[in-house]
């Protein structure tokens, strides 16, 4: 994507103006994503990419709340199978609180100046990620190691995290021990031939 002059110029201001950003955010996983280090590994992103994420960065998404993660996996599905409804083979599913720590964060959803809208706005599209992949290549280049994005299902925010240039510790999966306490249990009364 060729971003003309004063889009070019008003994303580099962007970059430059970026700020820390901390606090908690959903993520909404099937079960077989359960474990909560599958949860932030960016394994699924380096592998397929996704808006603002190019193949080969491992990322992490999350939502601001909880009602958007959710629309966002209704509205993955329909672009995927042309249709909004889960699957009845990924419930049951479980809402993630993740805790988010960056230094330098990229903020698309705040009011931005009227051509860099349009070219968010043209990243926004359903099924579309390349133009935002071209986008999110120039700043993760620039170190930056998160973004907000408007949700692309019409409400809410999102946020990426590019693992990469965020750091250890960036991105933790709040209560994990207790998850993981809690699931240990489960695993145990799975494996007995009685079950």
């Amino acid at each position: 994507m060729k971003l003309a002059r004063t889009a070019k110029n008003q994303l580099e201001a962007l970059i430059a103006d970026a700020k820390p950003l901390s606090g908690d955010f959903f993520r909404s996983v099937a079960f077989r994503y359960f474990h909560p280090d599958a949860v932030i590994s960016g394994e699924g992103t380096r592998l397929a990419g996704g808006r603002f994420v190019p193949v080969g960065t491992n990322a992490v998404y999350a939502s601001f709340d909880e009602v958007t993660a959710l629309y966002e996996v209704t509205t993955r599905k329909k672009a995927l199978r042309g249709r909004a409804q889960i699957d009845i083979g990924e419930y049951p599913r479980l809402t993630y609180v993740i805790t988010v720590k960056t230094r330098r964060t990229v903020d698309l959803a705040a009011k931005l100046p009227a051509e860099l809208a349009a070219v968010v706005s043209r990243c926004l599209r359903a099924h579309q990620y390349s133009a935002s992949q071209e986008l999110a290549a120039i700043w993760i280049g620039q170190g930056i190691d998160s973004v907000v994005f408007p949700s692309a299902t019409g409400s809410g925010r999102n946020l990426v995290v590019y693992l990469a240039n965020a750091g250890a510790g960036s991105v933790a999966i709040r209560n994990r021990d207790q998850i993981l306490a809690a699931l240990r249990p489960a695993n145990k009364r799975r494996s007995r031939p009685d079950q």
